[in-house]
């Protein structure tokens, strides 16, 4: 789905990062604000893979999957950490009663500045998966919605790069 900012800044900004190209193969690290107050430091999250999903709450696809993206985050405590990255033009409030709603435990990050969404999803095609190796290689790639099972199977086979474009 594509998805339509109404802040020209954001806008510009991506543009801009459209024209640079698209998403590099190695992620310059991140620091997000965490709705439960922490930071998120990507890839730096204890040694485990990453695994980064760009949504927007005005996405309906990108708050559908968000539960399996929880389950993930549960099943793989162990190996992976998932970060569910909100939009610059999602309000906080507005991501935070998602997270409420649906009673997600993962970590959900703001994009308060736009970096993480000029990284990982510039052509603002949501939702956005990219599972990282600790150096923030980019390991695997995915846009649109993925279901639990194609999930698992992104965790499965981190070793050879691809991309999927739906």
């Amino acid at each position: 789905m594509l998805v339509i900012g109404n802040k020209l800044k954001y806008a510009v900004v991506l543009w801009g990062a459209l024209l640079m190209g698209c998403v590099e193969k190695t992620v310059t690290p991140l620091t997000l604000p965490l709705l439960s107050g922490e930071k998120a430091h990507i890839p730096d999250l204890h040694g485990k893979l990453t695994w980064v999903s760009v949504w927007s709450t005005s996405c309906a696809i990108c708050v559908k999957e968000l539960p399996a993206l929880d389950a993930l985050q549960r099943e793989y405590v162990e190996r992976v950490q998932v970060v569910a990255v909100a939009l610059p033009t999602d309000p906080p409030n507005t991501v935070l009663d998602v997270q409420t709603q649906l009673h997600l435990s993962l970590p959900v990050a703001l994009d308060l500045d736009g970096q993480a969404a000029r990284q990982f999803a510039p052509d603002l095609v949501v939702p956005s998966h990219h599972l990282l190796d600790a150096n923030g290689n980019i390991l695997q790639q995915a846009k649109g919605k993925l279901t639990l099972a194609e999930m698992r199977t992104m965790l499965e086979k981190p070793i050879s790069p691809s991309f999927i474009q739906r």
